[in-house]
């Protein structure tokens, strides 16, 4: 399995002994196991080939006959009345169903469905062993895409199966389920896994905590029902949810302020802390989570400040030191809120000023001894309520990859760095190639940490973005021609950034060449000038220039003769020739179109691939918002595909102050072309605004397709840092969206 290319030669004859064993019956008798050919050279041959999944896009003559191989042991193989035969034949048949699934949608479709419908059949037998090939195998064909359908017909066995005397079963059971959810189902399968938890074997609680907590926060269409979902899984299994899981509800009810989510989490979470017998983590979600929002259900009957003390304090002399720790700062906050709550805060901080534990002496010296020290504002600031987490990946999945992770190799994690790279290279950039210069060549001020302080960590900002942040130069041939100068690249990115929000510009400059840009736009069109001045002393001889067709942008293209053709034009000095561009969008995008630049000077060959300032934000049509509509549809369009998030910090020669936001309020409106939404928010520091992406595809009726578009632009002067958050249908638009905002914040 180390050297699978040194073996492809071998495939033509696996499978010329696969058709004399499995078509033909051609073995000798000695190795014929109850009227089946060497079933262990079959199985072995099998497994060969599921290290070369691509074999079915070649064009071979083995290929047809291997289809008839796989087709021939499905229809085939049946329960057989011997036990030994009966194994025997299922260790060939799952082999053959696991080759169909590594050749994924590039097999016969006609097989996938035929393999679903034998192991539905398979996962109902008594046989355990069947059962459990049957849970795992359909577990591996219902990842493939378009098989979601037909796996769903089968989850009510599947839920029988978690029932069963063997745990092995019972696990595969569940692997199965986590697979074929989706926002269908999930209601259903979660409620069916929270009721079974509770008779569930210790051995396997751990692993369906996890599993439940990722589904239901996966495919919650309510979150007040994820929040319930959680609680159910404390209350029935408390100490197998780990302290990952109620972090995770902390971090979603944090980041979602909007509709009534916080209040419903602090009155339920309230709620369930209210018995003197409570399972520890439901009293630290209570905590944390009444500590930031209790306020809001303070005027409610029986739910006071001091009602919450009250409650959250019952459990102080069972509860251990983390959670006490938890519990100072909340009292901290409930005090900071409510005066009735000072005088019953004030002793348990001076009688833990001695504890043993070391932190819990610290907050309780530093909770009593702050307002003494600092002013009432001071300690307002300080006191006041998390602000929103950065949004990334749940740690529940690294955690559920971790415990899925083995240090074998297998055909079924080959290759998976490999698809990892070529997902992640869908949009390539200039700035995803190697550079002209050695070393790390990123802004200084992109590697500063994020300033802003998320449960008293700091968090480093993404450090890439598709959408260009520059217009980085690619590494020419040591032999071939001369790259872009390393001198250049610091204001050749500036000037990107600059271009992505002004009409013109000078998008490249050195001594030799410029290249200007003017572009204008209306709704899904725009025209692009791209102007190349020769500053040499000597002419620019086969100048052309190439820009690369991309699927979301069409392009026409005209200039000066021989510009674009195979030999190029001539640019007398001082002089410049001229390339016109009709662009419109058909869909949205997060990459700018390349434009590779060649030409010939004193002999020596020049080659410059740049950017064109080209990005989502040019295709935009301002949309004036009231209050009130603009907060309704920003909650509309919650969602973790539909939201993107960052915070990044304040440039050096701009601090945050009345100017700045009038800067920013400016990019937003005049730059990025949204309209500015006033009196959202009663804070001078949140410029928001709204606007719709203009595309000139056309939906099924005739008319035009258009993203509408959110944006919030949210500064904290203290910390010296902008949270840029964008929220629209689509995720690529969202993330288009906040990269150009970001990259024009730090130029502003």
């Amino acid at each position: 399995s180390q050297h699978e290319k040194e073996y492809e030669i071998l495939i033509p004859y696996v499978v010329h002994i696969l058709v004399m064993l499995v078509l033909r019956k051609a073995c000798a008798r000695e190795y014929l196991y109850y009227r089946t050919p060497s079933p262990w050279l079959q199985i072995k041959l099998l497994k060969f080939l599921q290290y070369y999944p691509s074999i079915m896009t070649s064009d071979k003559p083995y290929v047809s006959q291997l289809q008839n191989i796989v087709s021939k042991i499905l229809t085939e193989t049946d329960v057989s009345d011997s036990i030994n035969k009966s194994n025997a034949d299922h260790a060939i048949l799952f082999e053959a169903v696991n080759l169909i699934v590594i050749w994924g949608s590039s097999g016969p479709t006609q097989q996938r469905e035929g393999a679903m419908r034998l192991l539905g059949k398979f996962i109902s037998v008594r046989e355990p062993n069947i059962r459990y090939l049957g849970l795992m195998t359909m577990a591996r064909l219902a990842q493939l895409e378009g098989s979601g359908q037909s796996v769903k017909k089968h989850q009510a066995t599947v839920l029988v199966s978690l029932k069963d005397a063997d745990i092995s079963v019972r696990r595969r059971a569940l692997d199965l389920l986590f697979v074929m959810c989706d926002t269908d189902n999930a209601e259903q399968i979660v409620d069916e896994l929270v009721a079974h938890l509770v008779n569930a074997d210790a051995a396997i609680r751990e692993e369906m905590v996890l599993k439940i907590a990722i589904l239901a926060e996966k495919y919650a269409t309510d979150l007040r029902w994820y929040v319930d979902t959680i609680l159910k899984l404390i209350s029935i299994s408390g100490d197998h949810v780990s302290d990952s899981i109620w972090h995770r509800v902390v971090q979603i009810v944090t980041n979602h302020p909007q509709g009534d989510l916080q209040a419903y989490a602090a009155a339920t979470l309230l709620v369930a802390a209210s018995p003197r017998r409570c399972h520890e983590t439901a009293i630290r979600v209570a905590a944390y989570v009444l500590g930031e929002f209790g306020f809001l259900i303070a005027e409610r009957p029986g739910m006071s400040g001091d009602e919450q003390f009250r409650v959250l304090h019952q459990h102080w002399p069972t509860v251990n030191k983390q959670t006490r720790s938890l519990l100072l700062s909340t009292y901290a906050k409930l005090a900071n809120l409510y005066e009735e709550c000072r005088p019953l805060v004030a002793p348990i901080f001076a009688k833990n000023k001695n504890s043993v534990d070391v932190e819990i002496q610290q907050r309780a010296c530093e909770y009593e001894t702050m307002r003494a020290a600092f002013s009432p504002e001071a300690v307002e600031d300080l006191l006041r309520e998390m602000p929103p987490y950065v949004d990334k990946e749940s740690a529940l999945m690294d955690r559920l990859r971790a415990q899925n992770g083995s240090g074998d190799r297998d055909p079924w994690s080959m290759g998976g760095e490999q698809k990892q790279e070529e997902m992640n290279g869908r949009h390539l950039s200039p700035e995803h190639l190697p550079s002209v210069i050695e070393g790390d060549d990123n802004d200084d001020e992109d590697e500063d940490e994020d300033p802003l302080p998320q449960n008293g960590n700091y968090r480093r900002p993404a450090s890439n973005h598709n959408v260009p942040t520059s217009s980085e130069p690619m590494r020419a041939p040591a032999s071939g021609p001369i790259g872009i100068p390393r001198d250049v690249i610091p204001a050749m990115r500036k000037a990107f950034s600059r271009l992505c929000t002004s009409p013109s510009g000078v998008l490249f400059d050195n001594k030799l060449l410029q290249v200007g840009v003017k572009h204008e736009y209306r709704g899904s069109q725009g025209k692009v000038s791209v102007f190349f001045g020769n500053l040499s002393s000597a002419p620019l001889t086969n100048l052309r220039c190439q820009v690369d067709q991309s699927e979301h942008l069409r392009m026409q293209a005209q200039g000066t003769p021989g510009l674009m053709g195979p030999d190029g034009c001539t640019v007398a000095v001082r002089t410049q020739a001229k390339l016109q561009l009709m662009v419109e969008v058909t869909a949205p995008f997060d990459d700018a179109p390349a434009l590779r630049v060649t030409f010939e000077t004193d002999g020596v060959q020049h080659d410059y691939p740049l950017r064109l300032p080209i990005v989502a934000t040019c295709f935009m049509e301002a949309v004036t918002l009231e209050p009130g509509a603009f907060m309704q549809r920003w909650q509309s369009l919650d969602g973790q595909d539909r939201e993107c998030q960052e915070v990044i910090k304040a440039p050096a020669n701009s601090p945050i102050n009345e100017d700045s936001m009038e800067r920013i309020a400016n990019m937003v409106t005049s730059g990025l072309r949204f309209g500015r939404c006033q009196g959202v928010d009663p804070t001078p520091w949140t410029v928001s605004g709204a606007a719709t992406f203009r595309t000139g595809a056309k939906d099924t009726s005739g008319n035009n397709i258009n993203v509408g578009c959110l944006l919030r632009v949210e500064a904290n002067p203290q910390a010296g840092a902008y949270r840029v958050t964008t929220r629209t249908l689509h995720p690529i638009c969202s993330k288009a969206v906040k990269n150009v905002a970001l990259v024009s914040i730090k130029v502003i």
